[in-house]
């Protein structure tokens, strides 16, 4: 009763805060310029079972016993710009493994991720290049009686993701390579999926998985290492196996509650591999986005509304309108007239132009001879 408790209890912490496969976030990659997001994300792991080898299916392990682990991922990712990505990741990690002898837990700060990501190529279809490392904050020792919650080996990763936004569908998918430390097998990692974009879900469905490309350095010792995780996993090849191979899937709906605040929930399965642990998870992620530039953003200019201050001013509105009395200005000054009343009442009324008196004929002649006159006695005659 008690570990049927445990275990229903990790399920419910594991819905609320998930790793899908990805090295960090989402495995569609998105950039906003200025943008700083936050995350609290968990995933539960739970087995009853093994893939020994590639297509044989799976083999339980001994009657009874278990391994689970759940992650609680404390991430961070910052955007500078719409090109590139920086991200950190913490995790904290509790296992339990139950077997006939003992049921163990191990709860520590496992690992440290960090890395980035940019747009490499933006065209027909995107292309994001991802780096990053693992630190370990605890090595396996083959003397140890704990029981294992993470690799305990440095790790470096590298991947490129390529994407394609159709509109409402998505498209993506990835292909990398992970050394890991301690002479283990290096890793091919890969996966693809598809998501459905409405206006504040996204639904969507992956399947990924890791392939060994080289051998570990106990391939020809498997039967003690084998062992070790017999006495402190369960028998479980969750960690520590040698030359592991998995594909799982994954399955998510994302509610984008506002661009502040979005909720996931997710869950998948294993579906074949080797030397790798067979089982089933489920998680979520809550993340708050905060946009740095917000504060500091200029609002468009709009025209002012009308002043209450009447056309014509007085002094006493002198303190920037003085420039009137220029030539420029008053060349550019119009009367306002739209107050009401009719401007027709104020225009000048045409006057009759006053005909010109006429002259008697008679005198005029007169004085013309007398005119005459005047001139001929100025000339001598």
């Amino acid at each position: 009763m008690a570990n049927n408790l445990k275990r229903l209890t990790a399920v419910f912490l594991g819905l609320f805060v998930s790793s899908s496969g990805a090295l960090a976030f989402d495995n569609y990659k998105e950039f906003r310029r200025d943008r700083w997001d936050f995350e609290i994300n968990t995933n539960f792991f739970y087995s009853e079972a093994n893939f020994e080898n590639f297509g044989d299916g799976t083999s339980n392990l001994s009657s009874g016993n278990h391994y689970q682990l759940l992650n609680v991922d404390f991430g961070t990712r910052y955007m500078p710009s719409r090109n590139w990505s920086v991200f950190a990741i913490g995790t904290m990690s509790a296992a339990e493994s139950k077997n006939s002898v003992a049921t163990r837990t191990n709860s520590t700060f496992s690992q440290f991720l960090g890395g980035m990501d940019f747009m490499a190529y933006n065209g027909l279809f995107q292309l994001v290049p991802e780096l990053a490392f693992i630190v370990p904050f605890q090595e396996i020792d083959a003397n140890s009686d704990e029981v294992l919650n993470n690799e305990g080996v440095l790790q470096f990763l590298a991947r490129v993701n390529a994407q394609k936004d159709f509109g409402t569908l998505r498209a993506y998918g990835w292909i990398g390579f992970n050394y890991r430390g301690d002479e283990r097998s290096y890793l091919m990692p890969w996966g693809g999926g598809l998501q459905l974009k409405f206006n504040s879900v996204r639904l969507g469905g992956e399947i990924f998985g890791a392939q060994s490309v080289t051998d570990d350095k106990d391939t020809n010792n498997k039967a003690a290492r084998n062992a070790h995780l017999a006495e402190v996993d369960a028998g479980s090849y969750k960690f520590y196996s040698v030359n592991p191979s998995i594909v799982d899937s994954n399955f998510y709906a994302t509610w984008v509650v506002n661009p502040a605040w979005s909720l996931q929930f997710n869950a998948g399965t294993t579906i074949a591999g080797e030397n790798a642990a067979a089982g089933y998870h489920v998680g979520g992620f809550i993340r708050y986005s905060f946009d740095m530039a917000s504060g500091y953003s200029q609002d468009f200019y709009t025209e002012p509304p009308p002043s209450a201050v009447p056309a014509g001013k007085s002094q006493m509105y002198n303190s920037q309108d003085q420039e009137l009395s220029s030539e420029s200005k008053v060349k550019k000054f119009r009367e306002e007239t739209n107050d009401g009343v009719d401007q027709q009442v104020f225009k000048p009324r045409p006057t009759k132009k006053k005909p010109r008196p006429k002259t008697n004929e008679n005198l005029q002649n007169q004085l013309d001879d007398v005119e005459f006159q005047i001139d001929l006695k100025s000339k001598g005659h």
